[in-house]
């Protein structure tokens, strides 16, 4: 009876020391948790608020009309800003049609423009914390200065030239103050002021159209600012 007890302790022993090793082996040969590395947080910069206007008005231009006096000629206007603050700078585009409105006895040109500007925004200065709506109106108040290139038709015969464009303007907002988006309307002058004199020649020597400046531009304006 004692060799088949002994036998089995020894069993015993040897299973026990086995599970032992086996546990330290599984222990040794567990990898470790990775650790959880953070990226380093880039520093965030608000993006400039941005505009778009559209708008209706008139120009007043003499340009080939015999009597050299100025006529109300309908125009269309539109414009792309960024920059909301003191500073902004706009892209826009001024078009009148005036041929055929007139009768055959008078030679009047349409004229489309491209016009690069800069915004100077005075009104900015006052304190962002005074949300009344008189000072909302201040704060928009704006003139303008840029460069522009125009081109002049008249039926079959065209020129272009270059101007400097000035402008000036005041907004009037339709919607709630510190609205992510607004809605307001815009109320412009705009003038363009030739570099040179580009001439027109139709069919006879004496059919000549010397395109000088424009009186004056005026319009209104619906402008998204989001």
């Amino acid at each position: 009876m004692r060799r088949p007890c002994l036998a089995a302790l020894v069993v015993a022993c040897a299973a026990g020391a086995w599970s032992e090793a086996a546990v330290a082996q599984t222990a040794m040969t567990e990898p470790e948790p990775a650790g959880v590395v953070e990226a380093p947080i880039r520093p965030s910069f608000p993006r400039p608020r941005m505009s778009a206007a559209v708008g209706m008005g008139a120009t007043f231009d003499a340009a080939g009309f015999r009597d050299g006096d100025a006529r109300t000629i309908p125009a269309f206007f539109t414009r792309l800003g960024i920059g909301e603050g003191m500073w902004g700078f706009e892209l826009g585009a001024f078009a009148s049609q005036a041929a055929g409105r007139f009768g055959n006895a008078q030679n009047p040109i349409d004229r489309l423009a491209l016009d690069t500007v800069g915004v100077a925004r005075v009104g900015m200065l006052v304190s962002p914390d005074n949300q009344r709506y008189a000072t909302r109106v201040l704060r928009t108040i704006g003139a303008e200065l840029g460069l522009s290139f125009e081109h002049e038709n008249r039926s079959m015969m065209g020129g272009t030239r270059f101007a400097i464009c000035t402008g000036a303007r005041v907004e009037l907002p339709l919607t709630p103050a510190r609205e992510p988006t607004e809605l307001r309307l815009r109320l412009a002058v705009r003038r363009a002021i030739g570099l040179y004199t580009p001439k027109l020649y139709g069919a006879a020597a004496s059919d000549v159209t010397a395109v000088h400046d424009t009186n004056l531009e005026i319009y209104a304006a619906l402008v998204f600012v989001f």
